[in-house]
């Protein structure tokens, strides 16, 4: 038995002509709600009747599968829903927090926030990806000069990368996955929405050689030995620039050659640049093997909260200042400009010497800082090497020593006497 049904408004059981015949929607669908109080009959009209029909076919399937929500829930515009999921998000990074209110102003709410979230659609979302892509989506920008900050109806600049695109459509999917949660409608409609691929972001491996002349060249450029230091510390470590720029003297155990991980450069939700923890919360210690000479050098006379890294007037690195001053510049002089090379680019290189000295799978992430080694195998797995001759051969060894000892039992029994 349906549970959501038609009523004709214009003519009766008997097909004649009602008092309302010919004027306002002729259709009307009808469906019983369950309340805290009991049931409810509700309704509403449609001009046509295949979306009365459309309609009660939904709210049936609906009432019947249990993912029933009242109409009025999908009322709500989706820039109310955003905000409300972005107030609970106390889980997160303030990086994080600040990239999402960036995505949501920027694409997510030009597009989207004036719409009821029940009326967003599979296909609406697949329209406003291609866009994205296109460079033809709805955004905004912020008026040059404003103070406060005041944002403007503003054309994109151009295609977006398929990462971006990724980004972005995270957000827009996670507030309706809020709207999900909270009641308001049974579907997310950007849920497996089919997005451009994404290509595996250009690694580079430095060799030893490259390495030394990058930091020669930074020492050089400056006529400190610290840029130096910084460039060598960055791509035997892994750590991330501004893991390395927060780093204070307390957090190195020369004796041990170990480097404590236990700070970062990040922003907190009002933009302004502050100490917090590391990516995922991982705190983790470093090798420092032959640095220990140079942070000796370097940190001589310091105090233990003065920072490893900082200016002549004693304060912590900028990463955009030292990259744009120094690193690029160095990479430069260094003829290494044209690799693509940045200070967390040495990540990788710090990665690859590791696995080329005989480092396992588990001691690069944490040296790294990855949450799991599948990032760390995701990333690096294809530099260890093919060791399947050497598995191949040690099962082979392994197996002629048992047959060759079962062997020798064999005619040492009684039974073969």
């Amino acid at each position: 038995m349906a549970r959501a049904w038609i009523q004709d408004e214009w003519l009766d059981a008997n097909r004649q002509p009602t008092a309302r015949n010919g004027t306002g929607s002729r259709w009307r669908v009808y469906w019983w709600e369950e309340t805290q109080t009991g049931r409810r009959r509700r309704s509403k009209r449609f001009q046509r009747k295949p979306d009365a029909q459309q309609y009660a076919a939904k709210l049936d399937n609906d009432l019947r599968a249990g993912t029933y929500r009242p109409p009025e829930h999908a009322e709500t515009l989706l820039a109310d829903v955003a905000a409300e999921w972005l107030s609970t998000r106390l889980d997160i990074k303030p990086a994080t927090y600040l990239h999402y209110e960036r995505s949501l102003r920027a694409y997510v709410l030009p597009q989207w926030g004036s719409r009821r979230i029940g009326t967003i659609t599979k296909p609406d979302v697949a329209a406003w990806i291609s866009a994205l892509a296109a460079g033809t989506a709805l955004a905004s920008g912020k008026v040059r000069g404003s103070k406060p900050a005041r944002f403007e109806p503003a054309p994109m600049r151009g295609p977006l990368k398929p990462s971006s695109i990724g980004h972005i459509h995270t957000v827009l999917s996670a507030v309706l996955a809020w709207a999900v949660e909270t009641d308001r409608i049974s579907r997310n409609p950007a849920a497996g929405a089919r997005l451009p691929r994404v290509a595996a972001p250009e690694q580079v491996y430095l060799s030893h050689g490259q390495v030394e002349d990058l930091a020669v060249a930074a020492q050089d450029l400056t006529g400190r030995s610290m840029d130096g230091t910084l460039v060598r510390f960055l791509a035997y470590t892994g750590l991330r620039i501004n893991e390395a720029l927060a780093l204070k003297v307390s957090a190195l155990d020369l004796m041990r050659a170990r480097a404590a991980v236990n700070a970062t450069w990040t922003l907190d939700r009002a933009g302004k640049k502050v100490l917090g923890t590391p990516k995922s919360h991982e705190k983790r210690a470093v090798p420092l093997g032959f640095l220990v000479t140079e942070l000796q050098e370097l940190t001589a006379g310091q105090a233990q909260d003065a920072y490893v890294f900082q200016t002549p007037t004693g304060e912590a690195l900028n990463d955009h200042n030292w990259r744009n001053r120094v690193f690029n510049l160095a990479a430069r002089d260094a003829d290494l400009d044209g690799l693509g090379v940045t200070p967390h680019k040495l990540r990788h290189t710090a990665a690859s010497a590791a696995i080329g000295s005989g480092a396992d799978v588990k001691v690069v992430q944490l040296m790294l800082g990855h949450k799991d080694a599948t990032e760390t195998l995701n990333t690096y797995g294809h530099l260890w090497p093919d060791r399947l001759d050497e598995v191949s051969a040690s099962l082979e060894a392994a197996r002629r020593t048992a047959l060759a000892a079962r062997s020798h039992v064999s005619i040492m029994s009684p039974r073969s006497a």
